[in-house]
C-alpha cells in the first residue's frame, strides 16, 4: 500500500506543481507501479485536462486513470488480450462514479475553473483517481 500513496502524493505534488488533473494522474499510476514512461506518452495526457480540452466533457483525473491502467495492462499487438485492460478500465469508472456521482469534469467540477475551491475539488479528484486506478490495474494482474 505504500506505492499507493506515493503515487497518489507524487499525482497531487504534480498538480501542486503545475501539471493538470490528467498528466498529474497518470504520472501518480505509473509511479506507484514502477512504470517509467517516455515523454512522449506522458505528453498525451496533457489535452486531457479540463474535460478534454476544456470541454468539461470525461473527467481528466479518470482520464488520466484510464491511460495509466493502460500503461499497465494495456496490449502492444493486435493479438494479445486486452480483456484485463478493459475490465480494469471498467472498475476505475465505476468506481469513480460511485465516489464523485458522475464521470463529466462539468458535473463534478461545477463548470468552476478560476475559484480557489476549483483546485481543492481537483485536488481531491486527482488523488482518488490516482488510488483507485492503481488498485484497479493491481487486480487486473490477478
Amino acid at each position: 500500500m505504500r506505492e499507493i500513496e506515493e503515487g497518489v502524493e507524487h499525482a497531487a505534488a504534480c498538480f501542486a506543481g503545475g501539471f493538470n488533473c490528467a498528466e498529474s494522474v497518470l504520472r501518480g499510476v505509473c509511479l506507484a507501479q514502477g512504470i517509467d514512461l517516455p515523454s512522449t506518452c506522458l505528453r498525451m495526457a496533457t489535452p486531457f485536462g479540463g474535460g478534454v480540452g476544456r470541454t468539461e466533457d470525461l473527467c481528466g483525473a479518470l482520464a488520466g486513470g484510464v491511460m495509466g491502467v493502460g500503461a499497465s495492462l494495456g496490449r502492444a499487438s493486435a493479438g494479445e488480450d486486452k480483456a484485463r485492460s478493459y475490465d480494469a478500465a471498467n472498475a476505475l469508472f465505476k468506481a469513480f462514479v460511485a465516489e464523485f456521482g458522475s464521470a463529466r469534469c462539468r458535473d463534478i467540477n461545477m463548470g468552476d475553473f478560476k475559484s480557489p475551491d476549483h483546485k481543492a475539488r481537483c485536488t481531491r479528484f486527482v488523488r482518488e483517481a490516482t488510488r483507485m486506478a492503481v488498485l484497479a490495474a493491481r487486480q487486473g494482474r490477478t
